[in-house]
């Protein structure tokens, strides 16, 4: 069992805190100005290569939404998570794409990261498995040797929280294993490798991480000093990016299609099809609409639950607040709902 997440190992020897204090003197990238005329440049990292599950930000600059807006957006794709803090935080970015839970981490140690929205309402983390394997909750891994990337959180609550006994094995980012051990389980995400070992022949199944009761959003942050010196700009990149994700899960995606293509060459029409059919179908950036749930939302009785878990397992070493982590007054107000002071409010 993993006694704290790699990542947070890392933070706590120094290693982004001492990036910060060299950025003054390194080649990070200069902060973007409002009320510039020419379009402002602006950076957006991502945490993985080109792919349907980034689509709206794609579609986004496909389609012109960032510059009308004044924007000229880059993409950034890249496959190193544990660096992308670093580069927000010393500035060499301006946005990035990541989990909520582990912003708050970050947060925890004194990062003065922000985040902005949710582009998905439920995060797509999930387990893997064989249906012969009579697997059917989160609870039957008990026991069992599970293959999960070191530094989910999951890993953490799954053990901690619901005392399941994991036998951790270092994620290899394959599924030879599991395609050869009917008994074995891994971590996935719930838009792709679902879908090789269907075309396989293999008769799988799934169950989302969030079915834990830990059920943070996928979120874009920046840092404290983008949303106080750029507030505009940061208002302009979200409306756009919205904009950009409706416009792709109901439109057209021909558009971001075809930018993903050209930026990483394995995804093919086919293939992203298919993933961003089964995007539609776990409302990946909707949510439960039954619930009130939509695009771009923030519901603060889920933030605020999941801060007490993390605090509850320790993974947060000093406290946070929600509200100077999430930089709820540059989204819409509809955009920003609270069921548990509702549900308080209602006699």
């Amino acid at each position: 069992m993993l006694t704290a997440p790699v990542f947070l190992q890392l933070l706590r020897r120094g290693a982004l805190v001492a990036a910060l204090l060299l950025a003054a003197c390194s080649d990070q990238k200069p902060a973007v100005k409002d009320g510039a005329t020419a379009p402002v440049a602006v950076v957006l990292q991502t945490d993985w290569y080109a792919q349907p599950e980034h689509g709206g930000f794609y579609q986004a600059v496909a389609k012109g939404y960032y510059a009308q807006e004044g924007l000229a957006v880059e993409i950034r794709p890249g496959a190193n998570m544990n660096m992308i803090p670093q580069l927000v935080a010393t500035r060499r970015v301006n946005f990035a794409v990541g989990a909520l839970e582990r912003m708050f981490i970050e947060r925890s140690i004194g990062i003065p990261l922000v985040s902005l929205f949710p582009y998905f309402q439920h995060d797509p983390q999930c387990v893997l498995f064989h249906k012969e394997s009579g697997i059917k909750t989160l609870s039957d891994l008990n026991g069992r040797e599970v293959m999960f990337q070191a530094g989910l959180v999951y890993n953490e609550f799954l053990t901690k929280a619901l005392k399941l006994d994991l036998h951790l094995l270092p994620m290899d980012w394959s599924l030879t294993r599991f395609m050869q051990d009917p008994q074995f389980v891994q971590q996935c995400f719930l838009t792709s490798e679902p879908l090789v070992v269907r075309r396989a022949g293999i008769d799988a199944g799934v169950i989302p991480m969030s079915e834990s009761g830990f059920d943070p959003y996928r979120h874009v942050y920046t840092t404290e000093a983008e949303v106080t010196e750029n507030p505009e700009v940061v208002r302009k990149f979200i409306r756009a990016s919205l904009r950009g994700w409706q416009d792709f899960m109901t439109g057209d995606p021909t558009p971001a299609f075809t930018l993903i293509m050209q930026s990483n060459p394995q995804q093919t029409l086919p293939l992203m099809q298919e993933i961003l059919a089964e995007m539609k179908r776990y409302n990946l950036t909707d949510g439960d609409v039954s619930k009130g749930e939509k695009l771009g939302q923030y519901n603060k009785a889920r933030i605020r639950k999941m801060l007490t878990q993390l605090q509850d397992i320790s993974l947060l070493r000093n406290p946070v607040t929600m509200d100077a982590g999430v930089a709820f007054a540059m989204l819409p107000p509809e955009l920003v709902i609270d069921t548990e002071a509702a549900s308080k409010a209602t006699p």
